[in-house]
């Protein structure tokens, strides 16, 4: 994957982010060098794909787990607490009135159609659910970008963490999450609902 100005500006976030937990500016310094080549011999899955930051994100977390002697448990709470208090990462993430735009719905849909063109090996699959009695929306992610370079990196086990991030981002957003399976818990798909409060 090359690492370009995406990858850079959100591992300098997620330096600032952790360095109030991790204080230990040697531990800091190997955390952003293991991430950066983490993501530089990541397969690719496109610059304009709507999940390059869960990618990075993602790499990023290996990262911490590789550099700090933190568990992967205490290293997701550091990830939760970060995020929750950084405006940069609210604000990227927008509102839920955003989120449930129709604007935003046509382009899930495209982006959907173009998951299985299969254009990248390390891409996600994804099926959008329309609007239903059970949620205003939902994704089954049949294959996970985050899953699978987990696997790459011989890390698998670290996907269950990453996911549990997903309910922290939707109450940031003002939106409710259900999601009864993931496919890092073994299941076949990962079944996002959303609905607004």
């Amino acid at each position: 994957m090359n690492y370009n100005m995406t990858f850079l500006m959100l591992g300098s976030v997620l330096n600032g982010i952790v360095k109030k937990e991790i204080s230990d500016k040697k531990v800091l310094k190997n955390i952003k060098k293991t991430y950066k080549d983490i993501v530089c011999r990541a397969s690719d899955i496109g610059n304009k794909n709507v999940l390059l930051g869960a990618y990075g994100l993602a790499a990023y977390f290996i990262a911490m787990n590789r550099c700090d002697d933190l568990s992967p448990e205490q290293n997701c709470n550091i990830m939760e607490s970060g995020l929750r208090k950084s405006k940069v990462y609210k604000m990227t993430m927008g509102s839920a009135d955003s989120y449930f735009s129709q604007k935003h719905m046509e382009a899930r849909r495209k982006w959907s159609q173009e998951t299985y063109e299969r254009k990248y090996k390390n891409d996600w699959l994804v099926d959008v659910i329309e609007k239903n009695d059970d949620c205003d929306f939902g994704l089954d992610y049949h294959e996970c970008g985050v899953c699978k370079l987990c696997k790459d990196e011989g890390c698998f086990e670290y996907a269950k963490y990453l996911c549990r991030l997903d309910f922290m981002t939707s109450d940031i957003m003002g939106i409710k999450l259900k999601r009864t399976k993931t496919l890092a818990e073994g299941a076949e798909k990962c079944d996002f609902r959303f609905s607004r409060f």
